[in-house]
């Protein structure tokens, strides 16, 4: 942990003498809630990860069986994430220290929260919730890719080994809990967009569930105040969000994402999938949590690559522009069987995958470049919910981002990506309660009824089904395996998926370890732990 924040501080062993921590003394700071609201704004910004490679959407992604590793025959990282690798011995470290970043931050706060003065007692209990909430969050970031981890409760800084899975998911039950009985039970409009809810926690708390009783096998969710979390606990604040949030399933799928946004207009000649759609844009009413950028990234300054959303980059096409989308580094081409696996007339698999057997699309046939900067286990498939969206402004042939002729920015295609990442949809709240409750086959038929396929009675088979299509390439499908048992078979049955690495025929090759499931700790933590922290078990 030490090591984490002298890099997070760039005071080597002096870390500890320094005071003035955040430019103001803690002794004067959080005097009032325009402190408080500085400290919040610190810690969500460390939901952004600096280094698309350690981005968790595109991370839980490949280590899924619905994504290969694509980019260069030299791109080692993300094929290392791909295979159960690990090429380098600080290959996560900077999603591991982002997320210590924001533990720490959000620690200071809370032992100073009750020197702040409100003038609104709401806004305080709102406050704190969301301190209370992000802290979960970072916890169960860490939780899902590393499995134990040190856990870290104050600003004192020391070097501690890893807690038990129990006491962490103990905290994190205890963080989350804290956030729903301190957050307003107001509906989301009335929230600034981008802040954690009282829903939002309620969501998480759903997922925190389903992972750690699945994955661990156990029946509940333990506490630090000694008193478990009950699926009737979850399944109860699961409706609550259903019911009360505000938050609603989109008419259109197709309307979340913003290729939507592409219909016959002043910039576009249009895109077939966005005709007679209309995007919500970020921060819709589906969206019950999202990480959100800015378009004020740059390479100047230390952390501002990460106010761009680099995932967005990184997992656009390789090489190549096929407007309406932009080029990128092209991490994370899609199985083919992934695309296959769609029932017939089920919108969702247009609105998911760029296509190239797909006439409708730019990418279509000869139009299609194979071996762009010498991809690997390429599939001429890739992500569109997560690809940039490109515009010709004037009609002159010239393309720039569409985020970036909306708001501004760096007129540059590494910067311009600012789509929200999210991280839970109203339609999973839905599928959670199914899972858990007893309305699995009403919540079940409104998910599926929203684009148009007809109802299938209710079983955990058809879950597992609706869920991979409802959330492909979202970054979940990689920990519903993991909790359902299913990860080996899902990822062996990728072996001998045709490919192309830099345009030679070939066929996909991977081999599970159950023992790697989760991610190497960085050994530069390791090392200056004094001998405090261990590595995960099958990466010594």
């Amino acid at each position: 942990m030490f090591g984490i924040l002298a890099l997070l501080s760039g005071c080597g062993d002096k870390f500890l003498d320094q005071k003035n921590l955040f430019e103001k003394d803690l002794e004067n700071y959080y005097r009032n809630e325009t402190d408080v609201n500085e400290a919040l704004i610190g810690a969500y910004s460390c939901l952004a990860v600096d280094g698309g490679a350690n981005h968790p959407i595109m991370m839980a992604n490949l280590l899924s069986d619905d994504c290969f590793s694509g980019g260069g025959t030299n791109d080692i990282e993300v094929g290392g994430t791909d295979k159960f690798e690990n090429p380098h011995e600080d290959l996560y470290l900077e999603f591991y220290k982002r997320n210590y970043e924001g533990i720490f931050i959000l620690n200071s706060l809370l032992e100073h929260f009750d020197q702040a003065s409100y003038d609104d007692a709401t806004a305080r209990k709102q406050a704190r919730g969301e301190a209370y909430f992000l802290r979960g969050y970072f916890y169960f970031r860490l939780a899902e890719f590393f499995g134990e981890v040190p856990l870290d409760m104050s600003s004192t800084l020391e070097y501690l080994p890893k807690a038990s899975t129990d006491e962490i998911y103990a905290q994190i039950a205890s963080d989350l809990k804290m956030a729903i009985d301190s957050m307003s039970s107001v509906t989301y409009t009335n929230i600034e967009s981008g802040r954690a809810t009282k829903w939002a926690a309620e969501a998480l708390m759903g997922r925190v569930y389903l992972f750690y009783t699945g994955f661990y096998g156990k029946s509940e969710l333990p506490t630090n105040e000694g008193t478990a979390i009950t699926q009737a606990n979850v399944v109860t604040w699961l409706e609550d969000c259903i019911s009360n949030s505000g938050h609603m399933l989109l008419t259109d799928y197709a309307s979340i994402w913003p290729f939507s946004s592409l219909s016959d207009d002043d910039h576009d000649d249009g895109y077939y999938y966005a005709q007679n759609v209309t995007w919500a844009g970020d921060g819709c009413a589906e969206t019950v949590f999202a990480v959100q950028y800015t378009n004020q990234g740059d390479w100047g300054n230390t952390g501002r690559l990460a106010y761009a959303n680099e995932y967005v980059l990184y997992t656009s096409p390789r090489a190549y522009d096929y407007p309406p989308f932009g080029f990128g580094w092209g991490i994370g081409s899609v199985n083919p069987e992934l695309r296959d696996s769609f029932e017939a007339n089920d919108p969702r698999k247009t609105s998911t995958v760029i296509d190239n057997e797909d006439s409708n699309e730019p990418t279509y046939g000869d139009n299609y470049n194979w071996a762009g900067w010498n991809c690997r286990d390429e599939t001429g498939l890739w992500n569109k919910k997560y690809s940039a969206v490109i515009r010709d402004v004037d009609g002159d042939g010239t393309y720039t981002g569409m985020y970036y002729d909306l708001y501004g920015g760096t007129n540059n295609m590494q910067l311009w990506n600012m789509q929200d990442d999210i991280i839970i949809r109203f339609s999973d709240v839905l599928l959670m309660a199914a899972e858990l409750g007893s309305n699995s086959q009403t919540h079940l038929d409104d998910v599926r009824d929203r684009v148009g396929l007809p109802s299938v009675t209710y079983s955990l088979t058809a879950l597992k089904a609706e869920r991979r299509h409802e959330f492909a390439l979202e970054g979940i499908r990689w920990f519903d395996l993991l909790r359902w048992g299913d990860a080996e078979t899902a990822i062996n049955a990728s072996n001998g998926v045709p490919v192309k690495t830099d345009n030679v025929d070939t066929t996909y090759k991977i081999t599970f370890d159950s023992d790697r499931v989760f991610l190497p700790l960085p050994e530069s933590q390791i090392r200056v732990s004094q001998g405090n922290l261990v590595q995960n078990p099958g990466w010594e």
